[in-house]
């Protein structure tokens, strides 16, 4: 009974390990353009057949092993797969231009729904203020109680 059990596990290895021999079910040509369409284990297969044939002379290295060795090696896959695609500086700028002006309209759309401005802001106070700067001789050295300024003082709004 574990006979016949086990023979079945036997062969399903043998096919794996026949799977992965020296030579790879893939060919090398054209490889760059086909990585991303291969399997993981056909890529690990690739790389190992290559690591193998650069064991050896180089120089007996076809052209096109020499490429998938490099591509391998140095392509832009796996972990060195930019970040960026074409057209991602449009998309960005898109994004930021449609943020940019979501927060204009709430700024505006607050600012209308706000009430009448403060009591500080009116030129009567500003003026006042002024006044009281001068006869406390607020920042005599500089300031609106120093001799001979010509400054606005805390006047900022020219409206009532």
């Amino acid at each position: 009974m574990i006979r016949a059990i086990a023979r079945p596990a036997v062969r399903i290895t043998q096919r794996r390990c026949a799977s992965t021999s020296a030579t790879p079910a893939v060919p090398l040509q054209n490889l760059e353009m086909r990585w991303a369409t291969l399997s993981a284990q056909e890529q690990a297969s690739v790389a190992k057949h290559l690591e193998q044939i650069q064991a050896g002379e180089w120089t007996k290295m076809t052209a096109e092993q020499k490429k998938a060795a490099y591509w391998v090696a140095f392509g832009p896959h796996g972990a060195r797969t930019p970040l960026t695609g074409p057209g991602h500086a449009l998309k960005v700028a898109a994004g930021t231009t449609a943020v940019v002006s979501a927060a204009g309209a709430l700024f505006l759309w607050i600012r209308s729904k706000g009430g009448e401005k403060p009591t500080t802001m009116t030129k009567e106070w500003q003026e006042a203020s002024n006044e009281y700067a001068r006869a406390n001789k607020i920042n005599p050295i500089s300031g609106v109680a120093s001799e001979g300024y010509k400054g606005t003082g805390f006047v900022s709004s020219s409206k009532n």
